[in-house]
């Protein structure tokens, strides 16, 4: 049977109806059974990934390439997710200054999911199930209906639109965007369906790992308040001021300035052995890397006198 040249929009079509059936399932199901919900429909993404391939009449291996990766792609793809993940800490403290409540509301409602139940469950079903069943959807079909588009920049972008959207979440759609774009662009660098699920399941496992800590942080705090009586006042201190997320962000904007010389180095283990880097590339990463740069120095130097009286001191103490 020949196998039919599949276009863009063959693959945004099939995501919207993907999205009709999914959210008509996972809503109900992961309301109902909560985290094995999430698993169930998970494995409904996998079967619609391989039902629309084979309904479009493509070859399951064009579509699905895997193979095993060179030990440089993986060691590349680790880096390139350490550059993305610091730039999605700054996205999501973007959002948290600008959206507290309702940034604090999808992350509470996101814990509970991932504490529900026993941690080796949590992570095969939060980090290992996206890590297939997502990527099977996103950078196994949908993506092989863009290999007709020559500018690799309009592909990466409007699959991070595509992945941000999928998630379903205002709160979380850059975040998520910034993942689906990075994720695709290993998947282009490499053609091995192998790399993005490892980025994907490494990125969903630092979560749950950080998830479990806060939960026994929490509980910890909770018991010594108990024990001592100052239950309000130790609760208290350890809430955020609206202002701290603010220097926070300065500070994560300051750091990732390193960020896109991690992306640029991941790049550079992904791309074949001796091909060389496009100078373009470097420009983009030194400029992008001096604006957040300069703009976490900014947002620091703009309320230092917090930072000082978050710390007991003053302008006067300092003899300024």
């Amino acid at each position: 049977m020949e196998e039919k040249q599949l276009k863009p929009w063959h693959g945004i079509l099939t995501f919207i109806v993907m999205m009709v059936i999914f959210l008509a399932v996972a809503i109900p199901v992961q309301g109902k059974l909560g985290l094995i919900g999430v698993g169930i429909t998970e494995l409904l993404l996998l079967v619609m990934a391989v039902v629309a391939a084979k309904l479009f009449r493509q070859d399951l291996k064009e579509v699905f390439p895997v193979r095993k990766p060179k030990l440089r792609e993986v060691f590349g793809t680790l880096v390139f997710w350490v550059g993305s993940f610091q730039l999605c800490m700054v996205a999501t403290l973007l959002m948290t200054v600008l959206f507290p409540e309702e940034m604090s509301a999808t992350s509470s409602g996101l814990n509970e999911v991932v504490t529900s139940r026993s941690v080796w469950l949590s992570i095969f079903i939060v980090s290992l199930m996206p890590a297939v069943c997502e990527e099977a959807v996103h950078r196994g079909f949908i993506l092989h209906t863009f290999r007709g588009v020559k500018r690799e920049w309009v592909t990466v972008l409007v699959m991070g639109i595509i992945f941000g959207v999928f998630h379903t979440d205002p709160m979380r759609f850059l975040t998520t965007a910034i993942l689906g774009a990075c994720i695709t662009w290993v998947m282009l660098k490499t053609g091995n369906m192998v790399l993005p699920m490892l980025f994907h399941a490494v990125n969903n496992l630092v979560p749950i790992l950080i998830s479990v800590v806060m939960s026994s942080a929490a509980g910890l705090l909770e018991k010594v308040a108990e024990q001592t009586g100052q239950t309000a006042g130790v609760l208290e201190a350890a809430e955020f001021d609206s202002r701290m997320y603010l220097v926070a962000l300065g500070y994560y904007l300051f750091i990732s300035a390193i960020a896109p010389i991690l992306l640029l180095g991941g790049t550079t283990l992904l791309k074949p052995k001796g091909e060389k880097l496009k100078t373009t590339y470097l420009i983009i990463a030194v400029v992008l890397g001096a604006v957040l740069a300069v703009s976490g120095i900014a947002i620091i130097a703009a309320n230092f006198t917090y930072i000082l009286e978050m710390q007991g001191l003053s302008l006067e103490d300092l003899g300024l």
